[in-house]
C-alpha cells in the first residue's frame, strides 16, 4: 500500500499498530494477521485474527466517540512448543502490566478481558508450526485519530521505592523516592 494510502490510525487499526508495537517489545517479533501467516518465513512471530469488531457497550448513540467492546485472537507461533508457549505466557503478563496498557490508555482503548493462554496447535506432528494464544478484549473510545508521532512507547515503569513521611512538627514534610523516570 502506498504511503499516502496508510490507513488512519484509529480505531481497529489503531489497536492492531499499538499490539503490533508491545508485540516488537515483549516478544521481539512480528505481528501480522492470522489470514496471511503463508508469507511468515521467520519464526517466531504473533497473529491477531478479529473475532468481535464491534459489541456496544450502552444503548445510547454517542455520536462523536462511540463506545464499543472488540474482541482479538492472539497467537504466537515459534518452531518449538517450549518457545511458542513462553512468547504467549510474556505477551499475556504484558497485557496486564501498567507500563503496556498505558500505551493503549493513550489512545482511548483500554485491554479488558483476557483469557487464558492455551495450546492451539493445529494437526501436532505434521506441522511444525506450535501455537500456544489467547483472547483479549479492549474497550473502545471510537473516532480519536492518531499521528504516530503522538503517540509514546515508553515502556519504562515508573516504581515508588519508599515514601517517608515526617510528622507535622518537622519542616520536611513528605519524602518520595521515584525509581525510573515515568514519562506518561
Amino acid at each position: 500500500m502506498p504511503v499516502n494510502q496508510l490507513p488512519e490510525l484509529k480505531d481497529h487499526y489503531l489497536i492492531q499498530y499499538i499490539l503490533g508495537k508491545l508485540v516488537n517489545h515483549v516478544c521481539e517479533c512480528e505481528l501480522v494477521s492470522a489470514n496471511n501467516i503463508d508469507e511468515m518465513e521467520n519464526y517466531p512471530f504473533v497473529t491477531y485474527n478479529w473475532i468481535t469488531l464491534e459489541a456496544p457497550t450502552t444503548p445510547d448513540w454517542l455520536k462523536d466517540h462511540p463506545q464499543y467492546v472488540c474482541k482479538l485472537q492472539i497467537d504466537v507461533h515459534a518452531t518449538s512448543e517450549i518457545e511458542a508457549l513462553q512468547l504467549s505466557t510474556k505477551l499475556f503478563n504484558a497485557l496486564h502490566e501498567s507500563n503496556y496498557v498505558r500505551t493503549f490508555e493513550q489512545a482511548q482503548i483500554v485491554p479488558q478481558k483476557i483469557t487464558n493462554t492455551s495450546n492451539r496447535t493445529a494437526l501436532s506432528g505434521i506441522n511444525y508450526d506450535n501455537d500456544y494464544g489467547f483472547d483479549c478484549s479492549f474497550l473502545v473510545n471510537s473516532n480519536f485519530i492518531f499521528k504516530k508521532d503522538e503517540l509514546n512507547f515508553d515502556y519504562e515503569d515508573t516504581a515508588i521505592s519508599s515514601i517517608k513521611i515526617q510528622s507535622e512538627n518537622t519542616k520536611d514534610g513528605i519524602s518520595v523516592n521515584n525509581k525510573g523516570g515515568n514519562k506518561w
